[in-house]
């Protein structure tokens, strides 16, 4: 029997993080993307963007029936993705693009208890409002993408497991910090695991 069910499609990652796979969205027609790349935040050298227009473009069709689909209506458990795997990135392209977008994620999760899931967001307001339901499930690890490049942040905000900065090496080395740019995620793993003392991850702009 044949199935009108449209099927969220999942990524094969590469680079630094080969190993992992991960549910993107389409950058490019994310309104709140394209505001940040207008403003002096780290978005404004979005590598996403530049990937979408030139090596990747031919993602950007499938990643946009990814963003129509999880950001339109809350779906079905029986239309969410089965995961197979120890951890998964949501968005290694992508950013939420609404409240349905999130609670779409974390049925996701809850859908797979025995995964853990890891989001990169500068969308406080949403996770404020999945904190303030009490629907946020304990296999989601927050992780605060910092959108300014000229200071590191020591504290994690609230509702959030993590920071996350991109920063210059000259900003890097005068701060003191360790960057990991050139890390092999899957050998690290400080951003999918909650049970660890490395909450503020600093990372060199290439």
């Amino acid at each position: 029997m044949s199935t009108n069910i449209q099927e969220i499609k999942i990524s094969k990652l590469t680079g630094k993080l080969k190993g992992f796979e991960a549910i993107n969205t389409n950058t490019l027609t994310n309104d709140f993307c394209s505001k940040m790349r207008k403003s002096d935040a780290i978005c404004a050298q979005c590598y996403s963007a530049k990937m979408l227009q030139g090596v990747r473009k031919n993602c950007a069709e499938p990643w946009q029936k990814n963003s129509n689909l999880l950001s339109s209506r809350v779906l079905k458990s029986e239309e969410l993705p089965t995961i197979n795997a120890h951890s998964f990135r949501f968005h290694a392209h992508g950013e939420l693009l609404n409240y349905v977008h999130l609670k779409n994620f974390i049925n996701i999760c809850n859908k797979n208890p025995f995964t853990t899931f890891a989001l990169w967001t500068k969308r406080k307001e949403l996770i404020a409002k999945a904190s303030k339901e009490g629907i946020l499930p304990t296999n989601l690890i927050l992780i605060f993408s910092n959108p300014k490049t000229t200071a590191v942040m020591h504290q994690v905000p609230q509702n959030f497991d993590k920071v996350f900065n991109a920063s210059p090496r000259t900003a890097i080395e005068a701060m003191g910090e360790t960057d990991c740019t050139g890390e092999s995620c899957i050998n690290c793993m400080a951003c999918y695991r909650k049970d660890n003392d490395k909450n503020i991850i600093v990372e060199r702009i290439k």
